[in-house]
């Protein structure tokens, strides 16, 4: 596997063909940012306008002065701040990314909200969420595309630990340190205790012949030995570990070796530890869209060929970003920009001059001291993901390279592009898509134009403007409004010398209304069709009432709500890449600590890394997002501790009930919570425990009322034993009644007495006396 660090490719030549892939793609990427470093030309031209219309800075060609009026109307500037605000309110519309794993089913609800809550902590609690999109979105918004780098930070932290306990409790002491992430270096190990009492016991119990001044005798010698040898004294033989046999020890034979190792065992020590581990957060970094480069073509970021930026810095700040460098090499053979000491032959940043950032801030002014500063020489340092077959298995590798010049900082394979993208308004089957300053600076210009028309015509009016014959009157004089005026000519007169010029007299009632339809479509282009719409986006999500719905199905509704929507495909890249960074470092501490905090069972197990570790991936693509649901009030919170309160009184009812009929059990318990636990949890409840009542409370309190009913009285059970026998006695009797009158009833019907039998002997005699007859 691919992994350099620190060299220099013109001393990373071996002559048996080694790394010779490696030197062929570093070739190659050299060639690769060549071209695409000249085609961000073209891009960054118009990037660079829609700053400098941004900033109401005049643009040749653009918003150039005119007869000496500089006035620029705003248009882009108010565009992209409205349009940012709203997509930052639709994103985190209470200050905070509200975001959900969706589940893969019910078994991976519990990894689905582990992975949310670790997630959840990393982007709102130890970054600040508004301040990151702020940026990101602005960005977006500017220049057609945000780029925003996922970047991992890990701080080493090491603790010195004294404990003290018996080998095998030393061994769980490790144990434990290794799964909650840290590495136990153990530096010293001293004898502190014998537990002689337990080895007595111990050895009573193995040996039932052996009498107790034999155990005492063994083990003294024993200690002696041990003794000996902790203080460094002769040679230990192996008769001085075993009593001589003899008729009486004969039964004793494997005594001593069992008491050495009952001793042992139970022998305590006072140890010293040093644990290193790896406590982790996560930045995001802004990529400067004028420094980026990839494909065009290619619209899935992490589908990427080939991409990358590069980033000008000083060597200092190189050096504090990579500290592992070696500086030597690296201030020898990194690569230059034109300010400080110049590298001859540097084409890439030849390219990069060119295609250079676009906010008109030119940096710092090193040039005055930079010979006198070797570390505040400029260099550009690139960052690129290259897909290239680095091991010649015939399968293309992801693999990511740093490096200046020909100093490679690091080259490594990597799993993802750490990188996620946002385009708020994306061109058809294009990486890049328009951004919304791009859209509107037509807008600026116009808007410019007429009110400068306006601006011009006003001044023409409100300045006096006379002609004068020059042979007669001081014109100059004249001009400056002198109170005596110089007369040159003895025949001036002032009636026909000197005369007012006529006012302007042009029509330019149509440039208001030529402003109106510039407003009209300054706003179509962002999404508002009419003038009385407002940028609001409340999406069209489930569960909206009728009148949001309503208007959720007008053209500016799906027009806003496609744009928040564009924009949050790329949050939720972000939030996967931070999912997956936690996996790439699910074994340090820090991720293990965060992972105990959100583990159903509180254990440091990151449920999904674990899973990445079964070879049982699951890629959370499915992420649901909360946009713009409305800001936090005191109405809404009210209502949700309302919810809150009724969950917690539907929960007790149901136990009070399965409890009267003694049908609580930990497994229906856990079932009849599931539901209010996930009713809490979509009201934003992420620990259910803080509401509603666990299974071990639920037990004791169960236990605590059979506890508090009243014991029946031995008298009274006797009286009511006796009674229930008296009424099965009363039952039994009945019931035999019961059964005599059934069969003198059925005994009537079949005719088996004597009275009915002889009844039907006459019938049949009389019915036998009529047939003859």
């Amino acid at each position: 596997m691919l992994d350099i660090k620190n060299v220099v490719t013109n001393q990373f030549y071996n002559p048996k063909g080694k790394n010779q892939k490696f030197l062929e793609m570093k070739r190659l990427l050299d060639q690769k940012c060549a071209a695409n470093l000249r085609l961000l030309a073209t891009k960054n031209n118009i990037n660079r306008a829609s700053d400098y219309h941004y900033l109401n800075l005049a643009v040749s060609q653009s918003t150039d002065p005119v007869n000496g009026i500089d006035y620029i109307h705003p248009v882009v500037k108010p565009t992209v701040d409205y349009v940012t605000a709203v997509v930052s309110k639709g994103l985190a519309p209470n200050g905070e990314i509200n975001f959900e794993f969706v589940p893969d089913g019910e078994d991976d609800s519990a990894a689905a909200r582990q992975a949310t809550q670790m997630v959840s902590k990393i982007i709102n609690q130890q970054n600040d969420p508004h301040i990151m999109l702020q940026h990101w979105i602005m960005d977006a918004m500017l220049h057609k595309n945000g780029e925003m780098m996922i970047a991992p930070v890990r701080e080493q932290i090491v603790r010195y630990i004294t404990t003290t306990g018996t080998e095998s409790q030393l061994q769980a002491f490790e144990a434990q340190a290794a799964d909650a992430g840290l590495t136990a270096l153990r530096q010293t190990k001293r004898k502190k205790d014998v537990d002689i009492q337990t080895v007595i016991k111990e050895s009573q119990e193995q040996q039932k012949g052996m009498g107790d001044d034999a155990i005492m005798q063994q083990l003294q010698d024993l200690i002696d030995v041990s003794g000996r040898v902790a203080g460094g004294g002769e040679a230990v033989t192996e008769e001085d570990l075993a009593d001589p046999i003899t008729p009486e020890t004969m039964q004793l034979e494997e005594g001593p070796g069992m008491i050495r190792d009952s001793i042992r065992r139970n022998t305590s020590y006072e140890a010293k530890y040093k644990l290193t581990g790896y406590n982790i957060n996560i930045r995001f970094r802004p990529i400067a869209q004028h420094y980026w480069m990839c494909d065009p073509t290619v619209i899935n970021i992490q589908d990427q060929p080939f991409c990358g930026f590069y980033d000008p810095m000083t060597i200092a700040e190189a050096y504090e970003r990579y500290p592992e460098i070696d500086l030597d090499l690296f201030k020898e053979y990194a690569e230059y920009s034109n300010v400080g000491a110049y590298q001859a032959g540097s084409l890439l940043n030849n390219l990069a001059l060119h295609a250079r950032d676009s906010v008109p801030i030119n940096g710092l002014p090193n040039s005055g001291y930079a010979a006198q500063d070797p570390y505040s020489r400029q260099v550009t340092v690139l960052t690129v993901w290259n897909r290239w077959d680095i091991d010649g298995d015939g399968e293309l590798e992801l693999v990511e390279t740093v490096y200046s010049g020909m100093y490679i900082i690091s080259a490594k394979e990597v799993e993802f592009i750490p990188v996620a993208n946002m385009c708020p308004k994306p061109l058809a089957q294009n990486f890049y898509g328009m951004s919304i300053a791009e859209s509107v600076v037509p807008m600026q210009e116009y808007a410019t134009s007429g009110h400068r028309a306006e601006i011009q015509l006003g001044l023409l009016t409100a300045t006096p403007r006379y002609g004068v014959k020059p042979d007669r009157v001081d014109f100059e004089m004249l001009q400056d409004g002198e109170a005596a005026i110089f007369v040159l000519d003895s025949k001036f007169d002032p009636a026909t010398d000197v005369w007012a010029m006529p006012v302007p007299n042009g029509n330019i009632s149509f440039i208001e209304s030529a402003l109106n339809r510039m407003q009209q479509d300054t706003m179509a282009l962002v999404g508002m069709t009419t003038p009385q719409d407002t940028f609001n986006p409340e999406v069209m999500a489930a569960g909206n009432s009728g009148l949001k719905l309503q208007l959720a199905m007008g053209p500016n509704q799906i027009i806003q709500d496609n744009t928040v929507r564009n924009c949050a495909a790329g949050l939720k890249d972000a939030i996967w890449l931070v999912w997956r960074t936690l996996i790439q470092y699910g074994d340090d501490y820090g991720v293990k600590k965060l992972a105990q905090n959100a583990h159903p069972d509180k254990t440091p197990v990151f449920l999904d890394a674990q899973s990445f570790d079964d070879m049982n991936f699951c890629e959370r693509a499915q992420i649901h997002i909360e946009l713009a649901m409305g800001m936090k009030s005191e109405e809404n919170s009210l209502q949700r501790l309302q919810i809150i309160k009724q969950a917690q009184t539907g929960l007790m009812q149901e136990e009070q009930q399965m409890v009267a009929i003694h049908a609580i059990t930990p497994e229906i318990f856990k079932k009849i919570r599931k539901p209010y636990e996930d009713t809490l949890y979509t009201l934003g409840v992420k620990d259910c425990d803080v509401y509603l009542p666990t299974e071990e409370e639920v037990m004791t309190m169960v236990k605590q009322a059979m506890a508090a009913q009243p014991q029946p009285d031995p008298k009274a059970a006797e009286m009511v034993q006796a009674a229930a026998m008296a009424d099965i006695a009363a039952k039994a009797a009945k019931a035999k009644l019961d059964n005599a009158r059934a069969d003198q009833i059925g005994a009537d019907v079949q005719g088996n007495t004597a009275e009915r039998q002889l009844e039907g002997y006459s019938l049949v005699a009389e019915g036998k006396a009529k047939a003859y007859a």
